[in-house]
């Protein structure tokens, strides 16, 4: 008898690891749904955060202010003549083809 005495120790012995197992799986999928919410929560804060300063920026509207431009006919002849020296050389790019960039070089020499 003492034969069939261990395999019900066993088995009971196998209930309870189970039992724990068990137990233990519910514990690990509860923190895993725990963790799935929070990291939802937080997405969410996130996401709504951005769409809040979005349309804070839509909302703003800044003041159009017209600049004349107003030029010295001085300033004016010696740009065109450093304009034009610099064209014969093929020394001027395309992206400093511009008045006040050139006005600025003038200005320096």
């Amino acid at each position: 008898m003492s034969g069939l005495e261990g395999n019900e120790a066993c088995d009971e012995r196998k209930e309870r690891k189970s039992d724990l197992d068990d137990s233990e799986d519910e514990i690990r999928l509860s923190r895993i749904g725990s963790l799935k919410k929070k990291a939802m929560n937080a997405s969410n804060k996130f996401t709504h955060s951005l769409k809040r300063r979005r349309k804070r920026k839509v909302h703003y509207k800044a003041p159009s202010v017209r600049i004349e431009d107003i030029r010295d006919a001085n300033e004016e002849r010696c740009v065109f003549e450093l304009r034009n020296k610099l064209l014969e050389k093929d020394l001027l790019p395309a992206r400093h083809d511009d008045y006040h960039t050139l006005l600025r070089l003038v200005l320096k020499g």
